[in-house]
């Protein structure tokens, strides 16, 4: 097993601007704000870009809409990323369902850090320690042999099946790279970067997966 390969390591990224690389043994807010300098306006569905009046955020969908809603307080990004367009809950905030029709507009930097946290919870944390190559993700499969009580039987859910889940469940319904490979000895996967993006990275499966693969297996097992 090579170096890259450990548990918890991740492949160092290789096509980032030295700016960020070097922001990122500074803080979040250092981070974001060489992230901003160098042209970094995107994470999951929203943009957020420098105007005269501090920065503003909305749908990336909505870029250039004259019709929509106002906010200037940075806190009200939690509300708006309760619900989907129709209303309905959102049990992920990295669903590909951010709402439409919304304007953000924040006076500093601080502002700006404050909102996107609320948008993405920890989304900068995880790229600040993926781009120090230090993120901890461990694999499905000891994340199923930890489990307990009735989500004990999710340890019998074979790669195959996990695999299905991940096409199934993951791929349409989250924008989250996954970094947690499935079997204990495999390599961590490969995390693809977006043009002037902040990535979205998904370093442990969540519960929506492991309630999941408590189903297939009680499916597969009859009960």
């Amino acid at each position: 097993m090579n170096k890259n390969s450990e548990h918890g390591k991740i492949r160092p990224p290789v096509n980032y601007p030295s700016p960020l690389t070097s922001a990122a043994s500074s803080t979040l807010r250092g981070l974001l704000a060489a992230a901003v300098a160098e042209g970094y306006h995107k994470i999951g569905q929203a943009v957020f870009k420098p105007d005269a009046e501090g920065f503003f955020l909305c749908h990336a969908e909505d870029v250039g809409r004259e019709d929509l809603e106002i906010f200037h307080n940075p806190h009200d990004a939690a509300a708006l990323a309760i619900n989907d367009d129709a209303g309905n809950y959102r049990p992920l905030k990295t669903g590909p369902n951010l709402k439409h029709g919304w304007l953000l507009r924040v006076a500093s930097l601080a502002d700006l850090h404050l909102a996107l946290d609320l948008l993405y919870p920890a989304a900068l944390a995880n790229w600040r320690s993926f781009l120090r190559n230090e993120k901890i993700a461990s694999p499905l499969r000891d994340t199923v042999n930890r489990q307990t009580g009735m989500y004990r039987v999710t340890g019998l859910i074979t790669d195959e099946e996990a695999q299905g889940i991940v096409d199934s469940l993951c791929s349409p319904g989250c924008l989250r790279r996954i970094q947690w490979p499935i079997p204990s000895d495999a390599e961590p996967p490969l995390i693809p970067t977006k043009e002037k993006e902040i990535p979205l990275l998904c370093v442990d499966a969540c519960s929506l997966l492991i309630a999941e693969a408590r189903r297939v297996v009680k499916a597969r097992l009859g009960k």
